[in-house]
């Protein structure tokens, strides 16, 4: 099977995660958000660091879905996440999550990263409907789903638990430019 594919936005490239990146994952452990609403672990620990970055790569290879470092051009080490999950395969469904360490934010590089996957995800994978799972204060998350094309649909109420609690969240979609019919061959 080859390796999974990568993306080139307008101001990042997304590549599959690396070993080298344990640095990177390991300085957005102290992230007041990111080990909140993530697998990132909450401490620095090279080996939860590594964890991390084996689960994403058995993500694609088991065929569960795909996770992409975000590097933005110029640069060598990741600013961030975004990956997708197959919610209902039969049904062309994904969700997708995206972070950004705190020296990355602010630059449009996530929007830029969300808008490219979700493209590429559309063409290239067969997602029809994709969906995002956005915790209500999380505020730039909303702005970076609305800015990449996605449209509120609603609340889901209890949706699941983050920080030991659970949480609402609003869902988020975007459908494929197809007009959610799949690609067919």
């Amino acid at each position: 099977m080859p390796g999974q594919a990568e993306i080139r936005g307008e101001k990042a490239l997304l590549r599959p995660w690396r070993g080298t990146d344990v640095d990177f994952v390991l300085g957005v452990t102290a992230d007041p958000l990111i080990p909140l609403v993530s697998q990132v672990p909450d401490t620095p620990d090279a080996g939860g660091a590594a964890a991390f970055i084996d689960a994403q790569t058995a993500r694609f290879e088991e065929g569960r879905g795909w996770a992409w470092a975000v590097v933005p051009f110029g640069r060598e080490e990741p600013a961030g996440y975004v990956g997708a999950l197959w919610v209902a395969r039969s049904a062309a469904r994904a969700s997708i999550g995206y972070w950004t360490g705190a020296a990355g934010r602010r630059g449009g590089v996530t929007t830029d990263a969300v808008k490219a996957a979700s493209a590429w995800l559309f063409a290239r994978a067969d997602v029809v409907r994709l969906e995002a799972y956005i915790e209500p204060w999380n505020e730039g998350s909303v702005r970076v789903a609305e800015r990449a094309g996605f449209e509120r649909e609603g609340l889901m109420r209890s949706f699941a638990p983050i920080g030991g609690r659970r949480r609402d969240a609003y869902l988020y979609a975007r459908i494929a430019p197809s007009g959610g019919q799949a690609r067919q061959e």
